[in-house]
C-alpha cells in the first residue's frame, strides 16, 4: 500500500508536533526542577549567610562583655551596667545591607531593651531551697502558695538523688508509670529546657519561669540586678523592694543609667538604703536575716546573650541565645531557634 505525499507529510507535521510536545514537556519538567533546586539553594545560602551573622553577632557581644568587664576590674559599677544592660549604640539595630541584626531582652515592662543581662539576677535551680523557689513561682506566674510548693518540689526532686516524695506522689513511680516513661534526673539540672521534663510543668508555666531562673552561678543573687519577683522569693516584702529600687535606680528613677547607686558590700545594703529612704527596724531585720543565709551577692560573671538575625526583602530570620562566662572567656551555652 502506497501512501501520497500529501498523507506522508502530514503524518510527517503529526509526528513531528507529538516530538515537539514531548520536548516541551520535557523542558518544563527540567526547568521546574532547576527552579526548585535554585530555589533550595538560595535558601541553603540565607540559612548559611545568617548562622555566619549570628555567630559574628554572640562573639561581639562576648568580646564587648569581656572588655567592659576587664575595664570594670573586681566591682560592679553604673557605667558597666548600663554599657552592658542598657546600650542601644552598641547593642541595638545593626544595618548590614542586605541584613539587620540586634542583641537584646525583654524589659520588666514586655519592652525591648537593647543589651545582655546577667545570669546572676536569677534564682539557681540548683542551689535553690523549696522556700524560695515556691516564693517565686508563687510571685512570677501567679498561683496560691499551695501550688507553688507543689511546683517546687517537683523541680527540687528532679534533681534530688534517690526515692522521694513530694506532696503525695513518688517521683520515680511516676516518671516510670507515664505513657512514654523515662527516669528523672536525679543530678543537677545541664539545661533549663530539663523544666519541661518534670511534673506538672506546663509549656506555660515554663514560659513564665524561665525569665526568673538559670543554672549558672553560685546561687547567690546580684541586690543590683534582680527583679522584683526575685528579691520577693529572697525573703524582701514588697514595700521594702520598692525602696530598695528607689535607692537602685538613683534621682532619674531609671535602672541602667550612669547615675544608678551600686552596692558594693552585702552587709551596707541596710546602711546605704537607709540613708536614702528610712528603714524600719523590721526591715533591716528582713535585709539582715537574708544575708545570713548567704543569698546576697553584689557582682555578676554570666552573661545572657539574646541575637536576631532578619533578611532584608525577606521573612527569613533565626535567633541564638548564648550564655558567656567572663571568668572562663568562653560560650558555655548555645541554643538557635
Amino acid at each position: 500500500m502506497m501512501f501520497s505525499p500529501s498523507r506522508h507529510r502530514g503524518f510527517v507535521l503529526i509526528f513531528a508536533l507529538w516530538v515537539l510536545g514531548f520536548l516541551t514537556v520535557l523542558a518544563v519538567g527540567v526547568a521546574a526542577g532547576i527552579r526548585q533546586k535554585i530555589v533550595l539553594l538560595e535558601k541553603l545560602d540565607q540559612r548559611s549567610h545568617v548562622q555566619h551573622l549570628l555567630e559574628a553577632s554572640v562573639k561581639y557581644a562576648a568580646g564587648y562583655i569581656g572588655s567592659q568587664r576587664s575595664l570594670a576590674g573586681e566591682s560592679f559599677k553604673s557605667s558597666l551596667k548600663m554599657n552592658l544592660h542598657n546600650n542601644p549604640q552598641i547593642f541595638g539595630q545593626f544595618d548590614l545591607g542586605d541584613s539587620s541584626a540586634s542583641i537584646s531582652y525583654q524589659g520588666s515592662d514586655q519592652s525591648e531593651v537593647y543589651g545582655v543581662i546577667d545570669e546572676e539576677r536569677k534564682i539557681n535551680i540548683n542551689t535553690v531551697n523549696v522556700a524560695v523557689l515556691s516564693r517565686l513561682i508563687e510571685k512570677a506566674i501567679n498561683v496560691k502558695s499551695d501550688q507553688a510548693r507543689r511546683l517546687a518540689e517537683s523541680i527540687l526532686d528532679w534533681r534530688q538523688f534517690g526515692e522521694s516524695q513530694a506532696k503525695g506522689f513518688f517521683s520515680d513511680g511516676y516518671y516510670s508509670n507515664l505513657e512514654y516513661p523515662y527516669a528523672k534526673k536525679d543530678a543537677d539540672y545541664e539545661s533549663l529546657d530539663e523544666l519541661l521534663l518534670v511534673k506538672d510543668i506546663t509549656k506555660e508555666i515554663y514560659d513564665q519561669l524561665i525569665k526568673f531562673v538559670t543554672i549558672y552561678g553560685n546561687g547567690r543573687v546580684n541586690i543590683n540586678t534582680a527583679s522584683r519577683e526575685v528579691l520577693y522569693a529572697l525573703g524582701f516584702d514588697d514595700v521594702l523592694i520598692d525602696k530598695i529600687f528607689e535607692v537602685r535606680s538613683g534621682r532619674d528613677a531609671q535602672e541602667a543609667t550612669l547615675d544608678d547607686h551600686i552596692f558594693l558590700k552585702t552587709y551596707d545594703i541596710a546602711t546605704e538604703v537607709n540613708t536614702v529612704v528610712k528603714l524600719l527596724p523590721e526591715e533591716i531585720h528582713q535585709i539582715d536575716a537574708i544575708n545570713k543565709q548567704d543569698l546576697l551577692t553584689t557582682n555578676s560573671f554570666y552573661y545572657s546573650i539574646k541575637s536576631a538575625v532578619h533578611l532584608a526583602h525577606s521573612s527569613f530570620s533565626k535567633e541564638i541565645r548564648a550564655i558567656y562566662s567572663f571568668k572562663e572567656n568562653k560560650i558555655v551555652y548555645w541554643k538557635e531557634r
